[in-house]
């Protein structure tokens, strides 16, 4: 390995050789206010030379934008800009000299500890083009898991476990989670959105600008324990006061999304991370800096919604819905009978929908994203065709067939082993910042998996703290198998 060289190319770059690239970003981005094909363009070029500038740099514009919807509808897909960059960042790690002698292109994109089931989930999605209902859907979906899962995790990967090139990263994260944060709060707060988002009387789910409440909570759930992790076990630079503020939003925005989803994923991500905490290091690594953000914060967001519930503040009329202490009671009460919430009862139909579609092709399913298409061509009276099951393992039943439960079970349980694995057999020898790291990426993990019993986040700008996370665990086993000599 040629190590000097790796490491000139992992230093940090001037700002000097940065100002421009990011002005191009910048003003094309300004652009897109009055055309979006321009501004589009101008971003682009901005992008590549900041791409070619700084890997670190480029994927944190990524992070920064992928949440927004901008771009252009093509035969009627919609192509965001933030696709155009996953690509951009794709070719640069294509053209990236190989230093290492036991890497190759193939390990650099799938060289992760969980590149079996991955294969295996790719592999099924081209087959499923054989039997799928809309090739176009199909071909368009596999597109999305290369960018998310193949190329968006590898460009983190290079990051390595390096702090100097993983704060801008996690700054970018913050800084979008906090302002999405923000936005939802006064969607909730003034009821700016859809009469059937309407929660506690006079206000909205919040849902920032994915334009879905469920989609938002698991969003800011998965930038949770990041901030939650770094707080309580962080360098001293992940302890500042924009730290605090990203957590204390974050839980805000988890408790006004209403996603019941989210608030169940984060609890569990939470008490898995003290969990694992405690075998790694001891008990006394459950002390305040952990349960204060961890605990308390969440409770007095929730309280905090609970009173704000209670007033009306954007003038509009009394309109009857559950109040947020309703929400969590109906939670409860929709597990003894399901058939007596409105929206649990949709969804156990949605979900005997998916099973249908399982049976009716089970080997190779109907296309990867062709569940919709299949609710569409059978219709059932009072259920409109669902975007996706809400439940990943359905979804990937009906899509991929059986086999795509097994896909599930089996890449979910890779995430989860590697992850508690490093953190626990390598905790002596980890920094605080790897340490941290790796733990807020266990609890992302745990979110994602737990609420994807209810949902599917993976969308644009939605999977992107997770994606993170599975980047920051194949650094760190990459750091763990050089280590043993693997």
């Amino acid at each position: 390995m040629q190590q000097g060289q790796i490491q000139r190319e992992l230093a940090p770059v001037g700002w000097q050789n940065l100002i421009g690239p990011l002005l191009i970003i910048a003003v094309g981005t300004a652009l897109t206010l009055v055309s979006t094909l321009a501004g589009g363009a101008i971003m682009v070029i901005g992008y590549i030379w900041l791409a070619i500038v700084s890997v670190p740099l480029a994927l944190t514009v990524y992070v920064i934008f992928s949440p927004f919807p901008l771009g252009l509808t093509f035969h009627h897909h919609h192509i965001d800009i933030s696709d155009l960059m996953a690509l951009t960042m794709a070719v640069r790690l294509l053209v990236k000299p190989i230093h290492r002698r036991s890497e190759s292109l193939l390990t650099r994109f799938l060289g992760s500890p969980f590149w079996r089931p991955l294969a295996l989930l790719l592999i099924l999605s081209v087959l499923s083009l054989a039997t799928a209902l809309s090739h176009t859907t199909t071909v368009i979906k596999i597109l999305e898991y290369i960018e998310f899962f193949v190329v968006i995790v590898a460009v983190a990967r290079q990051l390595d476990v390096d702090e100097a090139q993983w704060k801008p990263v996690v700054a970018g994260l913050f800084a979008i989670a906090s302002l999405l944060s923000l936005d939802g709060f006064y969607q909730f707060v003034f009821k700016v959105g859809p009469s059937a988002n309407i929660v506690d009387h006079f206000h909205i789910r919040a849902d920032a600008v994915f334009g879905q409440p469920n989609a938002f909570g698991g969003f800011e759930g998965m930038v949770f324990p990041l901030a939650l992790a770094l707080l309580a076990y962080g360098p001293d630079w992940a302890r500042r006061w924009w730290v605090w503020v990203t957590l204390c939003l974050s839980a805000l925005a988890v408790i006004d999304s209403y996603s019941r989803g989210a608030w169940v994923a984060a609890v569990g991500a939470v008490f898995f991370m003290g969990v694992v905490a405690w075998i790694a290091h001891g008990r006394t690594m459950i002390h305040r800096r952990f349960v204060i953000p961890g605990i308390l914060f969440p409770i007095m967001a929730f309280l905090l919604i609970d009173l704000l519930g209670k007033t009306n503040l954007s003038g509009s009329a009394f309109a009857l819905s559950n109040s947020t202490g309703g929400e969590v009671t109906s939670t409860v009460t929709s597990l003894v009978n399901p058939k007596g919430n409105f929206d649990t009862h949709q969804r156990l139909r949605i979900w005997k929908e998916a099973i249908q579609a399982m049976r009716y092709r089970p080997i190779l399913g109907v296309g990867l994203g062709g569940f919709h298409r299949w609710m569409v061509l059978h219709p059932k009276p009072n259920l409109k065709p669902a975007p996706m099951a809400h439940d990943l393992y359905l979804e990937w039943g009906a899509d991929l067939g059986v086999l795509g439960v097994a896909t599930a079970i089996w890449i979910e349980w890779s995430w989860v082993r590697h992850a508690v694995g490093v953190l626990v057999r390598r905790a002596r020898s980890l920094s605080a910042f790897e340490f941290a790291l790796g733990l807020g990426a266990f609890g992302s993990i745990v979110t994602f998996i737990v609420h994807d019993w209810v949902d599917i986040l993976i969308d644009h700008g939605v999977v992107v703290p997770f994606l993170l996370a599975l980047a920051a665990v194949w650094a760190l086993w990459s750091r763990k198998a050089a280590g043993s000599g693997e």
